[in-house]
């Protein structure tokens, strides 16, 4: 069985990764370092003198998450040379789900639905090749057991 549709879904996913990191740093992160101080001391008059400082920092803190999304991204892409067609890689199946649940504990729907049908389409095809390799090996004992 190949496996372009998981490779499709995960070049999809890694895309979504540098948009949703590209738009934190630049327009989120941007945005909220130069508005910021402004909007805090409105919600939180007492904040009024320190708020430049908790901005800095929750600015470092976006910026610090969209580089690990374009870090995620690139592993995604790299990580493709080595899924293989007819080939069960438990090792994938372990980074999807962390994957997986890294996008929910994030609040990424978007890459947390691309993973899960990646993580499902896996789990499928290897069931089949499972299957595939079992009746295989069923078919050569039977045609052995012929023989003899």
């Amino acid at each position: 069985m190949d496996r372009k549709t998981e490779r499709k879904l995960i070049i999809a996913a890694s895309v979504w990764h540098f948009i949703n990191a590209i738009l934190t740093i630049f327009v989120f992160g941007l945005w909220f370092k130069n508005s910021g101080d402004l909007s805090i001391t409105e919600i939180y008059p007492e904040m009024a003198g320190g708020s430049g400082s908790f901005v800095d920092i929750l600015y470092t803190v976006m910026t610090s998450y969209g580089l690990i999304i374009i870090l995620v991204g690139i592993i995604n892409i790299y990580c493709l040379k080595f899924m293989k067609d007819n080939e069960i890689n438990k090792k994938w199946q372990v980074w999807m789900v962390v994957m997986c649940l890294a996008s929910f504990l994030t609040i990424d729907v978007i890459s947390s639905l691309l993973y899960m049908i990646v993580l499902v389409t896996y789990s499928s095809k290897n069931k089949a090749i499972r299957l595939k390799h079992e009746s295989k090996k069923t078919n050569l004992i039977v045609n052995q057991e012929a023989i003899i």
